[in-house]
């Protein structure tokens, strides 16, 4: 997993334009106006998402 951290919600959507075909968003969180983005792989999306829901039951 991997993390990025924007200025504002416009630089992170340039950001997510330029890497959509690459990356897949796990978790977003704003505070203070800060949007932390954290993302893998596209190929490594349904195994972290498997594991979620296996914790989450």
């Amino acid at each position: 997993m991997m993390s990025n951290s924007f200025s504002s919600w416009t630089e992170y959507d340039n950001w997510l334009v330029q890497n959509y075909d690459k990356y897949s968003i796990c978790k977003i969180d704003e505070s203070d106006g800060k949007i932390t983005a954290e993302y893998c792989e596209k190929s490594e999306f349904p195994k972290i998402k498997e594991e979620y829901e296996r914790k989450k039951s």
